[in-house]
């Protein structure tokens, strides 16, 4: 008896919805605050307001920080997360991506410790029709 061949078919538009929405959810920390900023910047280009502050509240799971973190965004390049048991102490893991670079635009470096649980705040300032970082604190 001959077996019946399996015929592959392209995902439905639902079942790729349902797994990008998926993956997004048990996105690390990092990728969390681009996809806060992908959503904050297109509601900020809409509005007729010249700044906007962003507040994260980080997640602990999944990937997040149980404890203090830092946080830096790095001029022109990557957001990182390190998570760390106490400020000043060493990172315990850290999370980083550049996705956040299709949003919005870095023009310096900021990098700022943040105690368990505290919020970090990102200041957004319409610039030359652009969505630019202007503060993190």
């Amino acid at each position: 008896m001959q077996q019946q061949p399996v015929i592959l078919r392209r995902p439905t538009l639902a079942v790729l919805a349902a797994l990008t929405f998926l993956s997004a959810g048990c996105s690390d920390g990092a990728t969390r605050i681009a996809f806060e900023l992908e959503s904050a910047a297109a509601d900020f280009r809409r509005s007729s307001d010249t700044t906007r502050t962003l507040r994260h509240m980080p997640e602990t799971w999944p990937e997040g920080c149980d404890d203090a973190y830092t946080i830096q965004f790095s001029a022109r390049s990557s957001l990182l997360i390190w998570c760390i048991p106490a400020i000043g102490e060493k990172a315990t893991s850290s999370h980083t991506t550049t996705y956040h670079l299709r949003f919005v635009k870095v023009p310096k470096t900021y990098i700022v410790d943040k105690a368990a649980g505290k919020p970090t705040f990102i200041e957004l300032t319409k610039v030359d029709g652009d969505v630019v970082i202007t503060g993190v604190y």
